[in-house]
C-alpha cells in the first residue's frame, strides 16, 4: 500500500501520495485538487483515474490527486486553503456552491467541475458555449430528462393520477426542471404538486406530507443537494411504501423504485478530457460545458414487487439495468 501524508488544515484534509518521483510526459508531475464537501467516492476516484489512464496518463507519476474535504460551513476557508496548496487544476464535484467557492479562491487555477443544476443560471460560467473565466466542466442539466422522468414513472404505473416533484428552493435550475415536468404532466393528464424543500433538516418532513396530501408517487429534481441523500430519500420511499424516481441510479441501488439520468461515474471519466486538454494548455474559458446526450434508466424489480406494482414488459426490455 502506498504511504501517504495527511494534512489537516483549518476544516480542508489534502491527502498526497508521497514520491511521484518518476518523470511525468509533461514535464512535472501535475497536482490535481478533488473538491468536495464530503468523501469522494472510490467509484468516483477510480472513474476519473481510469479516464485520465485511458489517455495515457498515469497516477503518482504524470498526476497525483489531493483530497480536499471542507466543512460545509466554511466553503471559502477550505478553498483559499487549497489554493495555497499550489494545486495545478482544481476538479470541484457535485455541488454548485463547492465550484462557486473555488472561483471566489483564485482567477487563475483552471478549475474543471462535475455538477448537477445549471452552471449559467448559478454564476458559474457565462454562457455553455463560451464559460469565460477560469471554469469549464461537465452539467447534468436536461431538461428532456426532467420530462422523460414522469413519462416513465406514468409508463411504469399507468393509473398514477398524482404525482409530487421534491425541488430545491435554493437551486436556480429549480424554475426550469419544474416547467419541464409541469408540461409533460398536463399532456399525460396527471396532476402535479411541486414541494420545494427549504433545508434538508425538513426533508423527510416535506416527503412525508406530500403522500399524506394525495400524491402516489415522488419525483426527485436534479438539485445538487439531493445527490448525496439518495439512500436517506430511498430508506423513507421503503418504510412510507412510496415510489419514487431519481435522476440517479444510487437510489435505486439503495432500494428506490426507478432512476433516469446520466451517470455520475462516466461524467467524472469525461471529466479527464477536460483535465488533459487544459494541462496541455487550452483555455478553460473557451472550452464548451458538456451536457449529457445518454441516459441510464434503472428498474429496481425488487421494490416494485414489494409494492405490488407489475412493471410493463416493453419497460423492462428497455431498461439499462434491473435490480432483482
Amino acid at each position: 500500500m502506498r504511504r501517504r501524508d495527511i494534512l489537516i488544515l483549518l476544516g480542508v484534509v489534502l491527502i498526497t501520495p508521497l514520491g511521484a518521483l518518476a518523470q511525468s510526459r509533461w514535464g512535472k508531475t501535475r497536482r490535481i485538487a478533488f473538491f468536495t464537501n464530503g468523501p469522494v467516492a472510490s467509484s468516483v476516484n477510480g472513474a476519473f483515474v481510469q479516464g485520465m489512464r485511458e489517455l495515457g496518463h498515469t497516477e503518482g507519476q504524470d498526476f497525483i490527486i489531493d483530497h480536499a474535504v471542507y466543512d460545509a460551513d466554511k466553503p471559502d476557508e477550505a478553498a483559499r486553503e487549497m489554493v495555497q496548496h499550489h494545486v495545478d487544476l482544481i476538479l470541484a464535484l457535485t455541488q454548485t456552491d463547492i465550484v462557486l467557492a473555488a472561483k471566489r479562491a483564485t482567477r487563475d487555477i483552471p478549475i474543471v467541475f462535475v455538477v448537477a443544476g445549471d452552471p449559467v443560471a448559478s454564476g458559474i460560467v457565462a454562457s455553455m458555449s463560451r464559460p469565460g473565466g477560469n471554469a469549464t466542466g461537465l452539467t447534468s442539466l436536461n431538461a428532456s430528462a426532467d420530462a422523460k422522468r414522469l413519462e416513465l414513472l406514468k409508463e411504469a404505473m399507468p393509473a398514477l393520477r398524482r404525482v409530487a416533484l421534491l425541488a430545491s428552493r435554493g437551486d436556480p435550475a429549480t424554475s426550469s426542471i419544474a416547467s419541464a415536468t409541469s408540461n409533460a404532466a398536463q399532456s399525460l393528464g396527471v396532476e402535479l404538486e411541486i414541494r420545494s424543500v427549504e433545508s434538508i433538516d425538513n426533508l423527510e418532513g416535506t416527503l412525508t406530507a406530500v403522500v399524506k396530501a394525495g400524491s402516489e408517487a415522488v419525483i426527485v429534481a436534479g438539485s445538487p443537494v439531493f445527490f448525496p441523500l439518495q439512500p436517506h430519500i430511498a430508506q423513507w420511499a421503503g418504510a412510507a411504501r412510496t415510489p419514487v424516481i431519481s435522476p440517479w441510479r444510487e437510489l435505486t441501488v439503495a432500494g428506490g423504485f426507478l432512476s433516469y439520468g446520466t451517470s455520475v461515474s462516466a461524467m467524472h471519466r469525461r471529466a479527464a478530457v477536460f483535465v488533459d486538454r487544459i494541462l496541455k494548455g487550452e483555455d478553460p474559458a473557451t472550452l464548451p460545458v458538456e451536457q449529457p446526450t445518454t441516459f441510464e434508466l434503472v428498474v429496481n424489480l425488487k421494490t416494485a414487487k414489494t409494492l405490488g406494482l407489475t412493471i410493463p414488459p416493453q419497460l423492462l426490455a428497455r431498461a439499462d439495468e434491473v435490480i432483482e
